[in-house]
């Protein structure tokens, strides 16, 4: 694919990243919506109620994976809930 857009269960992005990586062609975007929660990941986790620190925790999870990963270039937008613009490498 050269365009993903995900908006899907926002505790499974970091389980979804590894298969839409590998689907994607180099120079693909990757869009993906809500990154930051309402502004609840500029909160320190045990500010958030409850039944949202997984959420929580797996969004932070995600974040870092797309910065870090070597074979994408990603920028994190802070408009709306957030968005990552994502390019494979």
């Amino acid at each position: 694919y050269d365009f993903i857009f995900m908006d899907a269960a926002k505790a499974q992005y970091i389980n979804y990243l590894p298969h839409l990586i590998r689907l994607m062609e180099k120079g693909a975007i990757l869009l993906t919506d809500n990154v930051l929660q309402d502004g609840d990941l500029f909160e320190s986790r045990y500010g958030i109620i409850r039944r949202n620190r997984t959420i929580h925790t797996r969004m932070r999870e995600y974040l870092e994976a797309v910065k870090s990963s070597n074979e994408l270039e990603t920028s994190i937008v802070q408009i709306g809930d957030g968005i990552t613009l994502s390019v494979k490498l």
